[in-house]
């Protein structure tokens, strides 16, 4: 089984999502000093929801390989729903670029080190005893063959922002469409599948153009005559995709679609109200970048050593025993922040400028100090890998 994002070969899955897999902090709709509302809660049920999927989508995937087979309805709804899942994830992401940029580009940079280009080296070396040691010496599976492939992304689009701050985004979003399409023109046949970083291409299109459509979804709600509308084609896409038994890839059409279903889910989830029910879901989104590194050790773990026969109690089982432990790895985040952010120097801050702080954590949202520190800070946590079928 294919995909747009892995192919069949190690039990790895090049896959998914970060704040882009965001920050701890609390989610909230007041209206920043600049009249641009703060992180709200539909960002937050919109890359929580993303990471159940992915984890989902994940362990369908471990369970085919070791234990047989899967539920036939987490098949079908996996195939389904695989166009959608990144892109919600990097769309998310992309909606707090703006907000990040405003950092000098020294602490900018230093921050996506810290909280990008460190969990990605760390957690694709974790996945090395699980997945086999032979691939240590391959530079193409640490860019692109492991569900980490995500945080090497978000980290292109990020250097990519900070070189073009002056350039619309949505321009930059238009030009990764462009560069997709034109790969075929130039000999360069797409390859979702394989090691090569195509992805990074195709799906530069969502990240960018969340920055893009940040100021319109600040102002409200997406009107309904493009949120049904929207809303109609992605159910026709993700028949289309289950059907086929692949994400469909046609240069030009695929962005456009995917892109416009997401805006069509952004639409329902800021009507939706905050129903209690849906708040582990936006705390989840808040800290996606715990569940987003830790479900994919997990599964492997269960899938290679616990036999059980297959079917859907034993998927069931695995589902909640992998929540259960993102639950428990956000909770110890307080004591284990290093696997998810190098550690920041704490330098000596001098009175006046201690004081200059103080004022600017007064009125900066809390949500934007943590960009620099979480991926999810523009993230979201959240693409996918895939066992031995790696694959987004």
């Amino acid at each position: 089984m294919t995909s747009s994002t892995g192919s069949t070969r190690s039990t790895a899955i090049p896959a998914t999502g970060t704040r882009a897999l965001s920050s701890p902090t609390t989610a909230t709709s007041a209206a920043a000093p600049t009249g641009e509302p703060t992180r709200q809660h539909w960002m937050d049920l919109l890359r929580g929801t993303a990471i159940l999927l992915v984890i989902a989508h994940h362990l369908r995937l471990v369970q085919q390989i070791w234990d047989g087979g899967t539920p036939w309805a987490m098949v079908e709804l996996s195939e389904a729903l695989a166009p959608f899942r990144m892109p919600a994830l990097l769309f998310a992401s992309g909606l707090l670029l703006a907000r990040s940029l405003r950092r000098p580009p020294g602490r900018f940079l230093a921050g996506k080190l810290r909280g990008l280009l460190w969990p990605w080296l760390l957690w694709s070396a974790v996945m090395l005893p699980i997945l086999g040691w032979g691939h240590a010496d391959e530079p193409l599976w640490w860019l692109n063959g492991m569900y980490t492939w995500f945080l090497a992304a978000l980290l292109c689009y990020y250097v990519i922002g900070l070189v073009t701050k002056r350039i619309h985004p949505g321009w930059v979003a238009l030009a990764s469409v462009v560069a997709w399409t034109a790969l075929p023109l130039l000999g360069a046949a797409h390859d979702m599948v394989g090691p090569r970083p195509d992805k990074f291409v195709f799906y530069a299109v969502f990240f960018f153009a969340g920055a893009a459509l940040r100021p319109v979804l600040a102002r409200g709600p997406v009107p309904w005559i493009v949120t049904v509308p929207a809303l109609a084609v992605a159910a026709a896409w993700a028949l289309h995709a289950a059907r086929i038994d692949v994400e469909p890839q046609v240069p030009v059409l695929t962005q456009f679609v995917v892109l416009l279903a997401v805006v069509g889910a952004v639409g329902v989830l800021q009507r939706l109200p905050r129903l209690h029910a849906l708040r582990p879901v936006e705390w989840l989104g808040r800290n996606s970048i715990v569940p987003y590194l830790v479900h994919l050790p997990v599964i492997e773990l269960l899938g290679r050593h616990i036999d059980l026969p297959a079917g859907p109690g034993t998927f069931a089982l695995y589902y909640a025993v992998t929540i259960g432990v993102c639950v428990l790895a956000v909770l110890l985040r307080p004591v284990t922040g290093f696997l998810y952010a190098f550690p920041a120097r704490k330098a000596a801050v001098a009175p006046a400028a201690a004081a200059g702080e103080s004022v600017s954590q007064s009125v900066e949202p809390v949500v934007d100090r943590a960009v620099d520190a979480m991926p999810a800070a523009g993230a979201a946590p959240v693409g996918e890998a895939a066992p031995a079928c790696t694959r987004r």
